[in-house]
């Protein structure tokens, strides 16, 4: 059978331990002397990039809600001044509606007085003219009646011809 040391196996060699301990504390003060100051500036470095990026962050982060804020104001006014325009625009056309009805108004009273007053003419002049005319059929009667002076009989069939003339004369001036 085969022997083996199995407490010699499980205890590292003192000698071996030493020497590796030696060389483990040779390098770390290698890696310090030499090595230490070069990672340690970049840890610094990277730390320091980290935070720049952070507060940089942070920093955009409050402009981008400042533009935020910013953003909303100037569209609630916007909203306000084009309330605003629409209430004026309104107010315009209404005004200008009203103007014009007013102006159609106006016209319409101008052109009923003015037709007004040409009937008012045309009827006087028709009255005139039916008095001009008045007389001549009385004027033409008494003309009759001078000339036709034989007795009463007579007298009343030139009235009832002067009669018939004016009522043939009323029917064709229609």
């Amino acid at each position: 059978m085969i022997e083996v040391d199995v407490i010699g196996q499980l205890l590292p060699n003192p000698i071996t331990m030493i020497t590796q301990l030696c060389s483990t504390l040779v390098l770390f003060l290698v890696i310090r002397k030499f090595l230490w100051a070069s990672v340690k500036r970049f840890l610094d470095q990277r730390a320091d990039k980290m935070q720049q990026q952070l507060t940089q962050s942070e920093t955009d982060l409050q402009r981008a809600a400042q533009d935020r804020r910013q953003a909303e104001n100037e569209l609630r006014l916007a909203r306000e001044q084009s309330s605003l325009i629409l209430q004026k625009a309104a107010e315009e056309a209404r005004d200008t509606r009203e103007t014009l009805l007013r102006q159609a108004h106006q016209e319409a009273e101008d052109q009923l007085t003015r037709a007004r007053g040409q009937m008012e003419m045309e009827r006087q002049r028709m009255q005139s003219e039916m008095r001009r005319e008045m007389v001549e059929i009385a004027l033409s009667a008494t003309e009759k009646l001078i000339a036709d002076k034989a007795d009463a009989q007579d007298d009343r069939r030139a009235i009832e011809q002067l009669i018939e003339e004016a009522g043939a004369y009323g029917q064709s001036g229609r």
